[in-house]
């Protein structure tokens, strides 16, 4: 009982240490000081002065530049940054206290990703490794920065967090209701968050169907699969559907709103700019792998590289970076916790259960004892569960490399910031894989563990301080 309590106390400071850190990220920065924050703010300056929302090629929010707007897209978090903004405008006019409303949204949803990473964390792993897990994912300078500026990466973070942990609670207790329906409010909360954090949403398909139709005592029972699977889409329905149904309606049946995006941006956008006149990777002959190695002008880095580097932390627009040294201390410590999932392959991803027993039978007027070894037709829902993570982790890199190499050349790790989750759940297993089964030192592990803890806090602390806030003023 009181390590219970104990544990609540940590975690609750924890919760409040998050939130004031992520208020400090906030309040400091300039207006559009972040990727795209303008534009963004258009929409929630739009939904505060007319009261509804806008078609994504209106005038009022279409970026004279590109020609096309954010309206085109999802914008379930700048519809609640209104209604922030609405409210405090009762109080103040104050340009910039209007905007911290607007972010605030952001910086709650933060708040409620770390909770989830920490809960989580709690059912995953043991101390220190948990939060190990935990201060990987929330005080990653990259991911704090996610929060502090108004977009929609951070909903997309707070969903695929909601839905994780929904797998984990599958995990222990099976599909129950309110599982599926958690499940079902994670993903409809993704879908309307960011196109690039999807991957969690076709992850969660293959979780859902594999662990009913396998993993059951009752094996393919499809009635069950249904009528949790309606369940799910139900919740789904109400959350998102409204949206793609008026995305329908009003880009005459483009419900993602892509295409008519394309055109709005051929008609509107400057002529360097249009798709039919912007240069892409692709069509100057280069290959993908010569496109990641490529390194252009004015960059430090090649492609690849600069990515890992802003995943990691990269401020402004794609301006304000990290010192390189700590940036390549902190691939290297992933670096080398990945790798320890290789070492475990087979039994963290491919092995099932053996049983064996063992009998006794007559040979010719003798008996003899005889072992049995028998496989068990039933999958490991564990070992599904790495599956599934592997493809969260694995889509938004892919999108992002297809993207930069066909459409935009650009190299923000901001768009692979959904699989954060997954990618510190294989780094934290892969430590775990080194000091229990390869070098066998468990309390070498814990005092890695504690120590790392303490570097990824005083590393977000110190980039706020030396990097970050210097390049607010």
């Amino acid at each position: 009982m009181k390590g219970e309590k104990k544990e609540f106390r940590i975690e609750l400071v924890f919760l409040i240490a998050v939130f004031i850190f992520l208020v400090l990220w906030a309040v400091v920065q300039p207006f559009n000081a972040s990727p795209d924050e303008a534009m963004r703010y258009q929409i929630v300056d739009f939904i505060v002065r007319h009261g509804t929302l806008p078609h994504g090629g209106d005038p009022e929010v279409r970026d004279a530049m590109w020609g096309i707007s954010y309206g085109f897209n999802p914008i379930l978090p700048y519809i609640f940054s209104a209604g922030f903004v609405k409210v405090t405008s009762f109080f103040t006019s104050n340009e910039q206290t209007l905007l911290m409303a607007a972010r605030m949204v952001n910086v709650l949803l933060g708040t409620g990703f770390a909770f989830l990473v920490r809960r989580i964390s709690r059912q995953l792993f043991q101390k220190p490794g948990g939060w190990f897990f935990t201060l990987a994912v929330t005080f990653l300078p990259g991911c704090m920065f996610v929060f502090s500026y108004v977009n929609t990466d951070g909903l997309a973070l707070f969903a695929t967090a909601l839905i994780i942990l929904m797998w984990v609670r599958a995990l222990q207790s099976g599909w129950e209701i309110r599982t599926c329906a958690g499940l079902g409010m994670g993903i409809g909360l993704c879908a309307m968050s960011y196109y690039n954090a999807y991957g969690v949403i076709l992850a969660s398909i293959l979780f859902f169907c594999a662990t009913v139709l396998m993993c059951r005592d009752r094996k393919w029972d499809f009635r069950f699969l249904f009528s949790r699977g309606f369940l799910i889409t139900g919740v789904v329905v109400v959350i998102a559907g409204w949206w793609f149904i008026r995305s329908y309606i009003i880009y005459d049946g483009d419900i993602l709103g892509m295409q008519t995006s394309s055109q709005y941006a051929e008609m509107y956008a400057v002529e360097e700019l249009k798709p039919s006149n912007r240069q892409t990777i692709q069509s100057t002959g280069m290959s993908v792998l010569g496109m990641m190695a490529f390194v252009p002008g004015d960059w430090q880095h090649n492609w690849l590289m600069t990515v890992m580097v802003s995943f990691i932390g990269t401020f402004g627009f794609m301006k304000v970076f990290m010192p390189f040294l700590l940036s390549k201390l902190y691939i290297l410590l992933f670096g080398v916790g990945g790798a320890g999932i290789l070492t475990g392959i087979r039994q963290l991803f491919f092995v099932r259960k053996d049983s064996c027993e063992s009998r006794k039978v007559m040979v010719g007027r003798e008996s003899a004892l005889v072992k049995v070894v028998y496989r068990r037709e039933r999958w490991n829902p564990q070992n599904l569960f790495r599956w599934a993570m592997l493809v969260t982790m694995a889509v938004p890199p892919i999108v992002l490399v297809w993207y930069a190499y066909t459409s935009d050349f650009q190299a923000q790790g901001r768009y692979v910031m959904p699989a954060v989750i997954p990618i510190m759940y294989f780094v934290t297993l892969g430590y775990e894989q080194w000091f229990s089964r390869i070098l066998k030192k468990e309390k070498a592990g814990r005092w890695f563990f504690l120590a790392a803890c303490i570097f990824f806090i005083v590393s977000a602390v110190y980039t706020y301080v030396a990097v970050f806030l210097p390049s607010c003023r």
